[in-house]
């Protein structure tokens, strides 16, 4: 299902390019600035953006500069999905948008090759998901560095919803005081959204605790870019592994419990429509009397 997701994530881009991303709009406007590699910012435009920092705690120093080509980050964060439900049933779906992959994947190339080894690569970045109804503004958040031979990511927030509101109060969210934080290595930021896993790819354990964190990802990246390679491959030339088949036929069967829970939804939204029109017209007739 990924292999094929791959691909439609491919078209989707050239649309949102050439069109903007509709509904939450573009959150870039055609002024702002374009990755650059002036100082220690590499990208920023509004609250989104991709910056070299020094590393938030002491330690074993960071593999940088790290040299890893655009297409390959992109290649590589292409591979994260999460999983989320929709309509009681849970599904994968690609952790970046389009417009995300855009940024990041010169960004963050961009950054692990000019940071030094005190020093890590943090984002934040805004784009267009599609909700249980319609798309919304998420963002993700995280903290980049290369240690040990494995790229690293801890996020701050993984696809959690971007407001510019507070829906109770409809006050305007000032982000200085409530601003869109990167992950630390100091404590686990518990998303509530989790990266589904996937070849090459771990959750980091604290060697202190023995614990798993939530929101650490480890990616040893020559495994995952053979695996993506393999499943378009596989698609290319008409052949599919046993695995990418399970997820075919998995994908087909959401497809149709989501079909069926549409259907259920919209039987119990009529019976409440009728029951709301009898009552009506015993409050009516009451009233007359």
């Amino acid at each position: 299902m990924r292999g094929i997701l791959k691909y439609s994530a491919t078209i989707a881009t050239v649309v949102m390019l050439s069109l903007g991303l509709s509904g939450c709009g573009n959150p870039l406007k055609k002024d702002e600035p374009e990755i650059t590699a002036e100082g220690k910012t590499v990208f920023e435009a509004g609250l989104q953006y991709v910056k070299v920092v020094e590393r938030d705690v002491a330690g074993v120093a960071n593999d940088h500069p790290f040299s890893i080509s655009s297409d390959n980050m992109r290649t590589v964060l292409e591979s994260l999905y999460v999983t989320e439900t929709v309509l009681f049933n849970e599904r994968q779906a690609p952790l970046f948008s389009p417009f995300e992959l855009q940024i990041l994947s010169s960004g963050l190339s961009s950054g692990l090759a000019r940071a030094e080894s005190n020093e890590d690569v943090t984002f934040v970045t805004i784009g267009a998901h599609q909700g249980a109804l319609a798309k919304e503004k998420q963002t993700n958040t995280g903290r980049v560095f290369y240690s040990g031979g494995r790229l690293n990511i801890i996020f701050g927030k993984v696809r959690e919803e971007y407001l510019d509101k507070d829906p109770y109060t409809g006050q305007e969210i000032d982000r200085r005081v409530n601003p869109l934080r990167p992950g630390t290595r100091r404590a686990d930021s518990e998303p509530e959204v989790r990266v589904a896993l996937d070849n090459g790819q771990s959750y980091y354990t604290d060697p202190e605790t023995g614990e798993e964190r939530t929101d650490w990802i480890v990616i040893d990246i020559p495994t995952v870019l053979a695996t993506m390679a393999e499943r378009e491959a596989s698609t290319q030339d008409g052949t599919l592994s046993p695995e990418l088949r399970e997820d075919i036929a998995r994908n087909k069967q959401e497809t149709s419990n989501l079909r069926e829970d549409m259907a259920n939804i919209k039987e119990v939204l009529f019976e409440m429509s009728d029951k709301l029109d009898k009552l009506q017209k015993e409050l009516d007739a009451m009233k007359s009397e």
